[in-house]
């Protein structure tokens, strides 16, 4: 087993960028990397990528990876500087439908 800090290179917060919520949906661009980008990145950066395919919550890659939530929004900072990961826009609260309300409550309680 690998220790938090040492995935995150000891870092606890973004290097670049925003903190993201447990909510927030992020999708990969497709768009490809650098060599050096490719050589930074380790199997946690790469297993979080694999599960960017569609719109997917902080929340269920936390869940899907098995990592804190901590380390994937760390993680998640680093692949978005790279460009290989973009956050979705938020939909205004006065666009969201009852389902949307509802399915965000239900990724924050899986996130617990």
């Amino acid at each position: 087993m690998v220790r938090p800090y040492a995935v995150t290179g000891g870092r606890t917060e973004p290097a670049h960028g925003e903190l993201l919520d447990l909510v927030t949906v992020v999708v990969a661009t497709g768009q490809p990397l650098t060599a050096d980008d490719r050589m930074r990145q380790t199997p946690e950066h790469r297993a979080i990528l694999a599960l960017c395919g569609g719109h997917v919550t902080v929340a269920d890659l936390a869940a899907d990876t098995g990592l804190p939530v901590g380390v994937v929004r760390v993680l998640l900072a680093d692949l978005t500087a790279q460009g290989a990961v973009a956050v979705a826009p938020k939909r205004p609260a006065s666009q969201r439908t009852e389902h949307d309300v509802l399915q965000e409550i239900l990724n924050g309680l899986r996130a617990l």
